[in-house]
């Protein structure tokens, strides 16, 4: 069914039920003044819509096809943007994401001139092992050219079942490789980013909690300290979530046992659950500062939200997401399933991060709106609603002016830009000019960058150009440290230009004790005053 057709059966259908229900509510239908719709009325009513759409309605449509559309509608129309109906391949990718692992050659990609490029191949992956290196073209994959290939076009050809194979024509400094990897269980890594910055800092990001987050943030907490860390920044900007389980278990990593971490609470007992610290924490002595901004949620705003009701961090950034609802994935019979959400969520201190929906259909569980204020354990007050708001707020909450003239002037011709930048990039580096992660984006370099543009037909306003030159040295520091230096090199230099992280590392100088680092911050506060920079 084409697109066109697929609205016009929803429009139709949603028109009909809308329709027929006016005109019962009326009483024109058989139960008079009733009132409400029974059971079976509503059911005998649906079919008749289904039924007189399929036979009568000027273009054709199976009843597969209705009951498909009318499912997905009756989802929509919660207006609960957590709560989906899934395809049996929506489900399987949920399920991927979840987990934390996939099966195929473990190669993160991106294009560059027009061609699939390697990024990076992921540690121990068949990828790796074949030999393959970051900035690799794809010119082949089982004899099909991928030139103008899309990335996700891409990424779906590369996995497949496990054990089976695929064949890559590469090419790289201008010789082409042929290869052939077997497909193998690939696991992405929650923990991306692991360093020790200025005064034994140490610091860790977490894109996402799966199956085995808390393993993976124990094991890198503990070469940390063993590195000499005396503090830590835990980075949750920017990550989605995940498992609920997974939030809990990295809570309890800096918790006492007893100490609770979150509950739920639904209309179904089993969504009703009160979760506690069951373990000595690890590193009770280890002053800690969570990183927060609008795309923390979920599992990261659970883990942000207990560590700040217990007083056992500072969160500093900016307010995070808001999504303090949990769902359940219920199995159907024909190989999909129903995301739906079961429960809210709430911070030890007793707090609804949920933010309010505009679409969420009348009769659906309540969020807190009027920002209700609540205590934590040593008396701070902290607020629910609307996610979780940091002890300090910092960091741009919007893009510069200057920033959204430049990205408005490149306009649509986004990857046109980006051939520039990667030609531009692997010059730098071919010139041996850049000899560390840190280095500093010059005048030369920026106008190089400029020529560069210009020689790929890409002309934008020279003073817009000029005027966006933090955003321009930033991406064209990025890209260089990415060529020269791969994933880790890349992700050193954004960690270590972070105004947020240097922050953090300058709030963390010289504190030796959880307690200390509160009453550092509560001075500050009550002096209404940033921290001077040491």
């Amino acid at each position: 069914m084409t697109r066109a057709r697929a609205v016009a059966v929803t429009i139709v259908l949603a028109g009909a039920v809308i329709i027929g229900g006016w005109f019962m509510q009326r009483g024109l239908a058989t139960r008079g003044a009733r009132g409400k719709m029974s059971e079976a009325e509503g059911a005998k009513l649906f079919d008749a819509v289904l039924r007189r759409v399929e036979d009568s309605w000027v273009d054709s449509a199976t009843s597969e096809e209705l009951y498909q559309r009318a499912t997905t509608g009756l989802v929509q129309q919660l207006g609960d943007p957590n709560t989906a109906f899934l395809s049996p391949d929506r489900l399987r990718r949920l399920r991927e994401v979840v987990s934390g692992s996939y099966r195929g050659v473990g190669m993160s990609v991106d294009t560059r001139d027009g061609w699939i490029t390697v990024l990076a191949p992921r540690p121990g992956s068949p990828s790796e092992r074949a030999g393959i290196r970051a900035g690799d073209r794809l010119i082949e994959l089982d004899g099909q050219a991928m030139k103008s290939w899309t990335v996700e076009e891409a990424r779906n050809a590369l996995r497949g079942p496990l054990g089976s194979t695929v064949k890559l024509l590469i090419e790289r400094g201008g010789a082409r490789i042929p290869l052939t990897l077997e497909r193998s269980d690939i696991h992405v890594r929650s923990v991306q980013r692991i360093t020790i910055l200025d005064d034994h800092a140490g610091y860790v990001a977490i894109a996402s909690f799966t199956d085995s987050t808390n393993l993976e943030v124990a094991a890198t907490v503990d070469s940390l300290v063993h590195a000499g860390a005396t503090s830590l920044t835990i980075d949750l900007r920017n990550n989605p979530g995940g498992l609920l389980a997974q939030g809990v278990a990295v809570a309890e990593l800096f918790l006492d046992p007893g100490q609770k971490v979150v509950s739920t609470k639904g209309r179904v007992p089993t969504a009703n659950a009160a979760y506690k610290a069951t373990s000595p924490q690890r590193w009770p002595n280890l002053p800690i500062v969570v990183l927060v901004n609008v795309g923390t949620a979920s599992a990261a705003e659970i883990v942000a939200g207990a560590l700040q009701d217990h007083d056992r961090a500072i969160v500093i950034g900016r307010p995070s997401y808001g999504k303090g609802s949990a769902q359940a994935v219920i199995g159907l019979s024909n190989g999909s399933a129903l995301k739906l959400t079961d429960a809210l969520w709430y911070t030890p201190a007793g707090r609804s991060i949920d933010r309010a929906h505009p679409n969420r259909a009348p009769g659906t569980a309540p969020t807190d709106t009027t920002r209700p204020r609540y205590k934590t354990d040593r008396g701070r007050v902290v607020v629910g609603g609307g996610g979780i708001v940091p002890d300090l707020v910092l960091g741009d909450s919007a893009v510069p002016p200057a920033e959204r003239a430049w990205v408005a002037a490149v306009g649509s011709r986004v990857l046109i830009f980006r051939d520039a930048l990667s030609t531009f990039a692997a010059k730098v580096v071919r010139s041996g000019v850049v000899k560390d992660p840190d280095f500093k984006v010059t005048a030369e370099m920026r106008d190089g960058f400029w020529r560069e543009m210009n020689a790929k037909k890409l002309t934008v306003p020279r003073d817009i150009f000029d005027d966006a030159r933090d955003a321009i040295d930033r991406v064209v520091g990025a890209e260089i440290a990415q060529q020269a230096f791969g994933v880790v090199g890349a992700q050193r230099r954004a960690v270590h230009l972070d105004p947020v992280v240097a922050h953090a590392v300058r709030l963390l100088q010289g504190v030796k004790a959880p307690a200390a680092l509160f009453d550092r911050v509560a001075a500050a506060n009550a002096a209404q005053k940033p921290l001077a920079k040491r």
